[in-house]
């Protein structure tokens, strides 16, 4: 019995044994716990070493291995690892400048992360596509993905990353040209910044909002955010930051016509960035900028020393753009002075600018060289360079016209977007609402019905009265929603078209004064040949050997009567009254004690002219020019510290 019960259990273990066996080492090898476990410890490693390879900028390398980790994140199943491939994957392509791929990777990534309630890494990725954008000169791009990523921080209620957002966005409206709604943004993450007392993120803010005042010519505005973010960065202990500030301190006291402050700050910016040592482009800008007030100041040497340093160190980090500026000032100031080494520095200055597809500044070197051709007399190229320049000037009125269009169309169309999602966002929160006060009175109309019946059917019609309320509520709603917006695309279209207006009547009165300008330049060419030519006549009179003294006299006498002072200003008082009609009545109502010569002054000053052109004008010296607008200054009662010029242009 023993044996055959031992038989019994032999037979009946041989078959359940090797299975018993197999499970145990499925278990064992195939536990998915043990797996995920083993393929997270591996990812992690990989990762590491990622980082190592980010670093080296091994970028193939990484390509790779992140590669090889989003294999094993898609067989272990892990939906978040698979995002932060995809975000890996936008890194290295945005590091290899393949900008298009990088966003298509940050893409995936962001709905991946979205899917997995991961919005704080979600929101990082919309903000590196917004910074590619950036780069790109995409700004509307750009803005709309800094504006998700800021919905993502807000949900997450993370103050410092909604203040970040806002910096972003101003700033893709900024270079957009959305001055107003980067002034905003600015202005609520100031307000951020104060509030979580971020010293470094409230002192870039102080400073982006001045910024924008600077760019909208509030000078006066930009000077007090400036100083405030002055003493920011000096509580930081910041001094790159400080030297900034400074540098834009100079700016606007050089736009206000305060250069003696500008220089101040310019040196005190200068002194910093050089002891840094690190900041050598900075050091080219505070340099040319102390070249510019040099040469307001009437220190052409001092400027042209500043320029050559300026444009030496240009040179040393191959910085073309600012070459091409320092050379057009060195031109002239040469062109001024009656240097011919202005030609070349010009001419530099236009080869670089039409290479770099610098309009303005392309406008600007023809401009300077037809003067200068003109100077010198050769008007056959002097003619050519103004022809150039007339083309030119109009291609970039006709672009800056397109521009502005585009610019108008951009914030009229995210204006209506922003307005949608707020309609639909308010549209959404009204059917929750009206979701759950349903569900509620359906609840409570199901317990009454068992009873109070009469109840129930009076409930019904208080329900049905509200619906058909609700319902004629809504639409009225919609009628003057509708009405509201017919409204608000009337008043753009009067804005656009008050805009086009002014900008016609700025253009003619830009034509009127360029005519002004070119009437009083034939009046100097007029007498200067004039001039030479009387000298030249009494040279041959004074000589012992010549020969016709009565027709040499008759000479002398025939271009004394070709000076016409009296008609020629006749004729320049017509141009000018059509230009600028009533300022000889309210300037002399307002000074009745100025001489018909000083209305001249003041007329040849509104147009800008120098003391040297004024001074062949009226055929007299520079000196004497210099000394009549003194003496005109004080009949004027003006201080030191104002501009005669930005008076009389103002008046």
């Amino acid at each position: 019995m023993m044996y055959k019960a031992a038989s019994v259990n032999r037979g009946l273990n041989r078959p359940i044994l090797p299975v018993l066996l197999l499970c145990a080492f499925f278990f064992v090898i195939k536990d998915p716990a043990a797996q995920h476990s083993r393929d997270s410890l591996l990812i992690e490693e990989l990762t590491e070493t990622l980082r190592e390879q980010f670093r080296l900028r091994q970028l193939d390398s990484a390509r790779v291995l992140v590669a090889t980790i989003e294999k094993i994140a898609i067989e272990a199943d892990m939906p978040l690892k698979l995002a932060d491939c995809a975000a890996n994957f936008g890194l290295i392509e945005r590091v290899s400048n393949n900008h298009q791929e990088a966003v298509t990777h940050y893409r995936t990534a962001a709905r991946l992360y979205e899917n997995l309630d991961e919005r704080a890494s979600a929101a990082r990725a919309y903000t590196a596509i917004g910074q590619i954008h950036i780069s790109n000169q995409l700004y509307e791009p750009a803005y709309q993905a800094f504006s998700q990523s800021f919905q993502l921080r807000e949900t997450e209620n993370d103050s410092l990353g909604m203040a970040n957002n806002l910096v972003n966005m101003a700033g893709a409206a900024y270079f957009g040209g959305r001055l107003d709604v980067a002034t905003d943004y600015y202005y609520r993450a100031l307000r951020i910044a104060d509030r979580i007392d971020n010293l470094p993120l409230r002192a870039q803010t102080t400073m982006n909002v001045a910024n924008v005042h600077m760019r909208k010519d509030n000078h006066d505005l930009a000077k007090t955010y400036l100083e405030r973010a002055l003493e920011l960065r000096r509580d930081q202990g910041d001094r790159q930051g400080e030297s900034e500030v400074l540098l834009n301190l100079g700016i606007t006291a050089y736009k206000k016509g305060f250069l003696e402050k500008a220089d101040k700050y310019y040196a005190e910016s200068l002194a910093i960035k050089e002891n840094m040592g690190t900041d050598i482009a900075g050091i080219v800008k505070v340099t040319h900028n102390m070249g510019l007030v040099a040469r307001e100041r009437g220190q052409n040497s001092r400027a042209i020393i500043y320029y050559n340093r300026a444009l030496d160190m240009a040179r040393q980090i191959n910085d073309i753009q600012t070459q091409a500026t320092i050379l057009n000032n060195m031109g002239v100031i040469m062109m001024i002075d009656g240097n011919d080494e202005a030609l070349p520095l010009l001419t530099e200055s236009l080869e670089i600018s039409r290479l770099l597809q610098l309009k303005k500044l392309e406008l600007s070197n023809y401009d300077n060289l037809h003067q200068y051709h003109a100077s010198k007399g050769n008007y056959e190229k002097a003619y050519d360079y103004m022809t150039s320049y007339k083309l030119l000037s109009d291609s970039l009125n006709h672009a800056d016209i397109v521009l502005r269009i585009a610019e108008l169309q951009t914030a009229y169309d995210t204006e209506m977007k922003e307005k949608e999602n707020l309609l639909l966002k308010e549209q959404s929160n009204v059917l929750r609402l009206r979701f759950v006060m349903m569900s509620i009175s359906a609840f409570s109309i199901a317990v009454l019905a068992t009873t109070f019946f009469i109840m129930f059917n009076l409930k019904r019609k208080s329900l049905r009265q509200s619906k058909a309320l609700l319902t004629t509520e809504q639409e009225l709603s919609r009628i003057a929603h509708e009405k509201s917006l017919q409204e608000q695309q009337h008043l753009k279209e009067v804005l656009v078209a008050e805009e086009e207006i002014n900008r016609m009547q700025k253009n003619q009165l830009q034509q009127k004064n360029r005519e002004l300008a070119s009437s009083a330049l034939l009046i100097i060419k007029k007498n200067e040949v004039l001039n030479n030519v009387r000298t030249m006549a009494l040279q041959a009179l004074n000589s012992d050997s010549c020969d016709g003294e009565t027709c040499i006299e008759e000479l002398i006498k025939e271009v004394d009567d070709n000076f016409n002072l009296d008609e020629q200003w006749e004729l320049f008082q017509r141009h000018f009254e059509a230009v600028h009609p009533g300022f000889f009545s309210r300037l002399g109502k307002e000074y009745p004690n100025l001489t018909h010569n000083e209305l001249k002054l003041c007329a040849y000053l509104r147009i800008n002219l120098s003391s040297k052109e004024i001074a062949q004008i009226l055929n007299i010296s520079v000196d004497s020019a210099i000394t009549k607008r003194y003496r005109l200054r004080k009949k004027l009662n003006l201080q030191n510290e104002s501009n005669l010029i930005e008076f009389l242009m103002q008046f």
